[in-house]
């Protein structure tokens, strides 16, 4: 992969802070609250309880340490910008569920395809949240650093593509922007696909 997320935290030293997303929080805790109900009523638990997260695309960990204050889960970090999470050996186990958060938009689209089928390949649960909107920030080569802007529909298409998980829930979530009046942004979870032999 060519991808110019490797170098991104050199480009812009003040990036990969971490984001707090409702979303994303709302995913885990409904997840939680599932599975309990389910353990109350159930002998048997029909999702499994997501214990082992993957921040896929961490930067520098901010998401991670917002959401472990909040939910008691195990959640690793991977990032090929930073050094405390460039680690590979992070990309060759199994997680419950990986998220991104505002990392797509970053990945040039002629990688865009191996990167979501490593994605589903780590975890049955994929969550993504994706900026729609220009960046307001430029690229060494002048092009806006989000390289890969696509509409909700586009998106869909490729995160299904590979054909293993499916879209379970997709939604707009936007907001106020001083740069370009509103930003919106991509939320959805997909989801592995079960079959029947």
């Amino acid at each position: 992969m060519k991808s110019i997320y490797k170098d991104w935290h050199k480009t812009f030293p003040g990036s990969g802070q971490g984001k707090q997303y409702p979303y994303l929080l709302e995913k885990i805790m409904e997840n939680h609250a599932h599975n309990l109900g389910a353990r109350l009523t159930k002998p048997r638990r029909i999702n499994p309880l997501w214990q082992n997260i993957l921040d896929y695309g961490c930067g520098k960990g901010g998401t991670i340490k917002w959401l472990k204050e909040l939910v008691k889960v195990n959640i690793w970090g991977y990032d090929p910008g930073h050094p405390d999470y460039a680690n590979t050996e992070t990309l060759k186990r199994k997680y419950d569920a990986i998220y991104t958060a505002d990392v797509m938009e970053h990945i040039e689209q002629a990688d865009l395809e191996a990167v979501i089928k490593q994605q589903q390949s780590l975890a049955p649960v994929n969550i993504h949240i994706i900026d729609l909107t220009p960046a307001k920030k430029k690229l060494p080569d002048g092009r806006n650093a989000h390289v890969t802007l696509m509409d909700m529909d586009e998106w869909k298409w490729h995160l299904e593509a590979p054909g293993t998980h499916e879209v379970s829930d997709m939604r707009k979530w936007t907001i106020p922007d001083p740069n370009f009046q509103e930003r919106t942004r991509l939320c959805c979870i997909l989801r592995k696909i079960r079959t029947h032999s």
